[in-house]
């Protein structure tokens, strides 16, 4: 079939999405966002040549350290836009790991480096700008979403910042346009003294490793007596301006991203309804997943029993499927969501459909007679496999979709790590043995909104230290996991 390509500066609706209004001076296909000097505050320092003559003398590495403030002026193929923006996900999912596993400063910037060279290298620039402006797209609906995407582009970005030279961080602050002042060797011997003491014993580098920033541009620094404070100036150390510079970054792309919010779902029903929006979509469900699990396993080994469930429940359902199961066996009931949860997940693990009208028949027999289930839910059944209706096969719940439920009073669906309180989710781990510091770690994580970390860090206890590689995304990932974990738990 033909190459399907996507050229993002000459297509203005594809354009509006990402914040950006046209801007003839800029040249054909170039924009700049909206509001970005209103929301910055930047200053200019330079002229537009210097900066030109500057751009065509950078080196790699400061080549992809930006403030993402154009749309990327690329051709590329809808399968490309897909592709870039996984390879996007895998590395920020990654970083996000590494930053809740503790590990050290050096270990984050050496494992991020192998990460982008693994999903990201080769025609580095273009991946890294077209899968940037994507997952602008896909994560810009909800808050939930915005700040995650938020939160690990400002990782990444503090972690390419930090790898530039003196030179190149000099060069960048300028291009952004922050007001920071360079020290001269003069004025370097004048301070020295001060320097020193701020930083806690004597200063072994030159003037070229510090610079000036206005006092009010570094407040936690200012407060931790980090730094020395001269006539409203901040004497700043090259280590210490990644703080500041990924503040501008942070600001710059959460307004970015509610421009975004407020132009695309338009974009998206009109003129891409057909070409970017599906890709969108898919992006907007899951963090990095290989599979939705539409498909029953109906063959050999994969066909689940009746007989099996309650087994099954007990060793490899993740926390969401137990507290359903545990609820319809004791509740003899579950309302429609948690029965739409529950039922899609049994489908994805291989319950064939006779199977699971029979398995829904007996646990609701205590409170619904058989005609009435016959009536009432047997067909809700049947249409989950495809059997009824518009005979569409509906996919089992993705965590991203379990995630954003809440369930109400009387019901049992949604994530657990979300929605139990303290005690509630300390009580569940109790029950799988999870205790002491491994148990404050998952509380720690559901605490700080990290749900499928939580999830990945109960199998990993659950199951001899198994470690999902990309992280819990799916009911049913888990299930597959913990079965092929083959432990006894």
């Amino acid at each position: 079939p033909p190459r399907r390509s996507l050229s993002v500066p000459s297509c203005a609706p594809a354009a509006l999405p990402l914040g950006a209004q046209s801007s003839p001076a800029e040249g054909k296909g170039e924009s700049d966002f909206m509001g970005t000097m209103a929301a910055t505050g930047f200053t200019p320092i330079l002229s537009g040549d210097a900066k030109a003559t500057r751009n065509k003398q950078k080196t790699r590495a400061a080549r992809v350290v930006s403030l993402y403030e154009r749309p990327p002026p690329y051709d590329a193929a809808l399968e490309e836009l897909e592709a870039f923006s996984l390879d996007r996900l895998k590395v920020l999912r990654g970083i996000e790991r590494l930053r809740l596993s503790n590990a050290s400063e050096a270990e984050l910037r050496q494992k991020t480096k192998e990460l982008l060279r693994k999903y990201l290298s080769g025609d580095e620039l273009r991946k890294d700008k077209i899968s940037h402006f994507m997952l602008r797209l896909a994560y810009c609906q909800t808050k939930d979403n915005r700040d995650w995407l938020v939160d690990k582009e400002c990782e990444l970005f503090r972690v390419r910042f930090e790898e530039l030279v003196h030179k190149e961080q000099k060069d960048f602050l300028q291009d952004i346009e922050l007001q920071v002042g360079l020290v001269d060797q003069e004025e370097f011997e004048r301070v020295k003294g001060s320097l020193a003491a701020a930083h806690g014993g004597k200063i072994t580098g030159t003037h070229r490793e510090f610079f000036k920033v206005p006092f009010e541009a570094v407040p936690s620094l200012v407060a931790t007596r980090r730094v020395f404070v001269n006539r409203g100036w901040a004497y700043v150390g090259a280590h210490q301006m990644a703080p500041l510079v990924v503040g501008r970054f942070k600001e710059h792309l959460a307004k970015a991203l509610q421009i975004t919010a407020k132009a695309w779902p338009h974009v998206a029903a009109t003129d891409e309804s057909n070409r970017l929006a599906p890709i969108v979509s898919f992006l907007s469900k899951q963090y990095q997943g290989s599979s939705d699990y539409t498909e029953v396993q109906t063959s050999g080994n994969s066909v689940v029993t009746l007989d099996e469930i309650p087994n099954l429940a007990k060793r490899h359902f993740p926390m969401c499927m137990k507290h359903l199961h545990a609820s319809l066996m004791s509740n003899n009931h579950l309302k429609h969501q948690g029965r739409m949860q529950f039922g899609l997940f049994l489908k994805g693990i291989g319950l064939p459909l006779e199977q699971a009208l029979q398995f829904w028949k007996t646990a609701f027999a205590p409170k619904v007679p058989g005609d009435k289930f016959e009536k009432q839910y047997a067909y809700n059944v049947r249409h989950n496999y495809g059997k009824e209706g518009k005979r569409a096969d509906y996919t089992p719940y993705s965590c991203m979709k379990v995630i954003s439920t809440t369930p109400g009073s009387g019901e049992h669906h949604g994530c657990p790590y979300k929605t139990f309180s303290e005690s509630s989710l300390r009580a569940q781990l109790q029950q799988l043995q999870i205790t002491g510091s491994d148990q404050r770690q998952v509380l720690e994580l559901s605490k700080n909104h990290h749900y499928q970390l939580a999830c990945g860090k109960v199998l990993q206890l659950t199951h001899n230290g198994f470690q999902a590689e990309e992280g819990i995304n799916h009911p049913n990932q888990y299930y597959k996991l913990a079965k092929d974990a083959n432990c006894n738990c």
